[in-house]
Order: structure tokens, then sequence, then C-alpha cells
């Protein structure tokens, strides 16, 4: 007997349309896209509720790591500490025993992942940018920009298509 083969559910359309929404709009702003697409897909969850709670944990941790990434940069710049050293990945990975206790403080246990891979993608991939406020300010706007997305195609997009009878 042939085993059936799963649909292609709503989840995965509505997952589909909010990445081309976040890279649309990334075009449009002339900036990569890639953390707003990464956002939408992680957003996008198996109900609305599940979506808001998701969102929210991503817009908490995207703002904590921002900001602690950004601090951390800040000090590389205007201290003797040299980027992508030994001391900087001790540095790097310390700080997130405080991040994760933040979370902890404020019970979103839940944005603990988010809040470390935005801070270590800021202190590990663009610590030698010129500029860490752009880059910053760019990463955390794009991240907002496909929670956003994700939300509104969430809403806007019924996860089951009623049938007519």
């Amino acid at each position: 007997m042939k085993k059936k083969l799963p649909k292609v559910g709503m989840r995965m359309i509505k997952t589909v349309i909010a990445v081309l929404i976040s890279a649309m709009i990334g075009f449009l702003r002339d900036q990569p896209p890639f953390y707003s697409m990464i956002a939408a897909v992680l957003c996008i969850q198996k109900d609305q509720a599940a979506g808001m709670r998701a969102a929210f944990n991503r817009t908490v941790g995207t703002l904590i790591g921002g900001i602690f990434g950004l601090l951390l940069l800040l000090a590389e710049q205007n201290t003797p500490l040299e980027a992508l050293s030994p001391l900087y990945y001790l540095i790097v990975s310390l700080c997130l025993i405080p991040l994760i206790y933040i979370t902890v403080l404020i019970n979103k246990t839940a944005a603990s992942y988010i809040t470390c891979v935005v801070f270590l993608s800021i202190t590990v991939s663009h610590v030698t940018d010129e500029n860490p406020y752009f880059f910053v300010l760019n990463r955390v706007l794009d991240t907002l920009v496909g929670i956003f997305v994700a939300l509104a195609v969430d809403r806007l997009i019924p996860y089951r298509i009623q049938k007519e009878s």
C-alpha cells in the first residue's frame, strides 16, 4: 500500500509569502534581507497565538542582543582590546552569561537563544565594520521588518481555506 504524501499546507505558503515580502522590502531599502527573511520564517507558527509569542520573543531577544552587541563593539573600538583575538572571543563568550541571565530576570527565557544569536552575529561577524551603529540599527530594523511582515501575513491569510458547500 502506498503511503500518501502530506499536502503543502498554509503554514508553508504563508512562510513563503512572508519571506518574499521581507525580501522585497530589503530590496527597496537597498539592504540585504537575510535577517528579515529569517525572522519571517521563525515567526510564522502553527497558529496566530504561537506566532505572536514567537514575534514578541524575537523582538525582545533582538533588542537585548543588539544593545549588548553595540556596547561590545564600542568597547572594542575605544580600548586596546583587539578584535577577533583570543581575549576578544573569551569576552564575547563570557558576555553570554549576563545576556541569558537578563532573559531569565525578565521571564523571557524563550528569547535567550535569539538574544545570543543577535549578539554573536553583531560581535563576531561585524566587529571589523567601520560604523557599528549602522550595522546594529540595520540588523535590528531588518529583524523587526521580518517580524511585522510575518504578523501581517499571519493575520491576513487564514490557516485553513474554507471549502464551499
